[in-house]
Parts: structure tokens; sequence; C-alpha cells
């Protein structure tokens, strides 16, 4: 119960805003493309914005994202068969693969965000 008082959610909802608005919008325009370079982007996507959200957020914003994500993942359902052109019943192994994916590389790169943003803190307050 703890975790949820620590949970900072103005986050939660710009890193799921983030998603949508700077990967999800993108992602349609790719339809067309190779599906390697679309491959590569949804995962490069995610990395940056996770990087982004821990970097820029305060404290421990490791939970943040992955709340985001996972809330991404569940729009991307809905999303499904327009993105990828399979139906759902037929693909549950690669949901289950995207939402581990998402997962992994979300919180990964959030905390890669923070340990950047630790370092910058800690050479600013290095300087006289």
């Amino acid at each position: 119960m703890n975790l949820f008082k620590k949970i900072d959610w103005r986050w939660v909802g710009i890193g799921y805003c983030f998603f949508v608005v700077f990967h999800l919008l993108p992602t349609y325009f790719m339809i067309d493309m190779d599906p390697m370079e679309q491959g590569f982007w949804l995962f490069v996507g995610l990395a940056v914005i996770g990087f982004y959200i821990g970097y820029r957020s305060r404290g421990i914003t490791i939970v943040e994202p992955a709340i985001s994500a996972f809330l991404y993942d569940l729009t991307l359902l809905l999303e499904f068969k327009d993105l990828w052109g399979r139906t759902l019943s037929h693909s549950w192994g690669i949901l289950y693969v995207w939402g581990l994916s998402t997962l992994i590389i979300t919180v990964f790169c959030a905390w890669m965000g923070e340990v950047f943003q630790a370092r910058k803190e800690a050479k600013l307050a290095a300087k006289p």
C-alpha cells in the first residue's frame, strides 16, 4: 500500500501520453514501410521515450514508466489488427513477447535515464 503513495501518478499520465503521441502516432505513418524498419522503430522508440521519462522526472521513476508501458500495451491491444493486420486470437505469443519486451525496454531505459540524471546532478553539485 505504501508503494502506491510513492508513485508519482502525474508521470504515469505523462509517460502514457508520450507513448501515444511519440510512438503510436508515428507507427501509423510507418504502416507501409519495410517490416524490419518498422520493428526497429517499435523498440528504439520505446527506448527513447523510456529514457526521457527517467531523465526528466525527479526521484525514483522506475515504476511510473512500467505502469505507463502497461497501459500503452493495453492501448495497443485495441489497435492490434490495424497495426499488424492480424487477428488477436492468432497472436497470443506475439502479445506475450511484445508485452514483456515493452516492459523490459522501458524499465531499463528509464533506469538509464535516472543514472544519466544522477551523474549530471553530481557534476553540477561538484562545481564550485
